[in-house]
């Protein structure tokens, strides 16, 4: 007997989507993954964060289907525990890190290899750590540059950023980078997105494209949005995504993805 979601699958971010600004996946949104996944569905999430971020909440996540992390720069099973693919960026592309250091010595840089965060140029915002477990190096030395890099994370007031965003890809490197928040810019390897990633997802397990759905709520979702058939940007979301994007979502504070789900079934 066929079930509400055969073969529908379901990919969301983390940040601002599926996690409300009480840093909590809500009961409500809880339930209706479970309910999705019980009915014949596939769920997984797509999020900048790095493995050991997104293992905090393993226990509140339900997931049927390997997770896009650092922006699609790495998919991993989290079931078997293993890594799908990974790529890092260019060797080449590293020197422009050094001269953003040089001219905004007010923004923060951390530099993600191996899952450990390596504080490059420290500000407010990376004592975000201190909460947290994961393994960080503050006291950088030259060996950084010598390890493979998976995502370099720019960190600042939304002025400053705003400013990089504009001018990032014009002066100081022309590869993939995109804004995941007001207050974060990332860089990741060349044609490195969510959306990539989600087509390697696809194509890895054979998944029916006419039935994939994501949701997210910044510019790195953006991509993403558009390779799934039904792209949702929540009503908190930026408003850049919300010009592009059809379908709105209600807010990370109001059980976005027990929304859709219930778009889904009653609409789709």
């Amino acid at each position: 007997m066929s079930k509400i979601f055969d073969g529908y699958v379901l990919v969301s971010d983390m940040d601002g989507t599926l996690i409300g600004s009480d840093k909590i996946i809500s009961s409500d949104n809880r339930e209706a993954i479970d309910y999705f996944i019980n009915e014949g569905g596939l769920f997984t999430i797509a999020t900048g964060r790095m493995l050991p971020s997104v293992l905090e909440y393993r226990e509140s996540l339900n997931l049927n289907l390997p997770i896009l992390i650092h922006n699609g720069g790495k998919i991993y099973d989290v079931i078997k525990e293993e890594i799908i693919s990974e790529v890092y960026i260019e060797e080449n592309r590293k020197e422009a890190i050094k001269r953003v250091t040089n001219d905004y010595p007010n923004l923060g840089i951390e530099i993600f290899s191996d899952e450990v965060v390596y504080v490059y140029q420290s500000c407010r915002f990376t004592e975000r750590y201190n909460r947290h477990n994961y393994e960080i190096v503050y006291d950088v030395d030259d060996s950084l540059w010598e390890k493979n890099w998976i995502k370099v994370l720019i960190i600042g007031e939304e002025k400053e950023l705003n400013i990089i965003e504009e001018i990032y890809c014009s002066k100081y490197d022309s590869g993939s980078a995109y804004r995941s928040g007001k207050n974060y810019f990332d860089i990741v390897a060349n044609g490195v997105s969510k959306g990539q990633a989600l087509e390697c997802l696809i194509d890895k397990y054979k998944l029916d494209k006419n039935k994939v759905i994501a949701v997210g709520d910044n510019m790195n979702d953006l991509e993403m949005l558009k390779v799934a058939r039904y792209g949702f940007v929540v009503e908190n979301g930026e408003e850049r995504v919300k010009e592009e994007v059809d379908l709105i979502a209600t807010s990370c504070d109001d059980n976005a993805i027990k929304f859709v789900i219930n778009y889904i079934k009653n609409k789709i």
